[in-house]
């Protein structure tokens, strides 16, 4: 339940751009595996993520990819 709450509420974000993160829970925590295409991107889906999970931690183990959305 925790793993779906944290992707709809990633893919509902009008700003974000989830189609190349994957998330999944582990030792109790949220990972976010993947790319993004800006600081910004990676930031927003820290925030979504942490929102969504609430005191769950959330572990970022995204990477930034430059030149935009493919």
């Amino acid at each position: 339940a925790l793993r779906n709450r944290v992707k709809v509420a990633l893919h509902a974000d009008p700003y974000f751009y989830d189609e190349h993160v994957t998330v999944s829970i582990e030792q109790g925590a949220v990972v976010l595996r993947g790319f993004v295409f800006s600081d910004w991107d990676l930031r927003a889906a820290i925030g979504i993520a942490r929102k969504a999970a609430g005191d769950i931690r959330v572990v970022d183990n995204l990477s930034i990819k430059q030149g935009g959305r493919h």
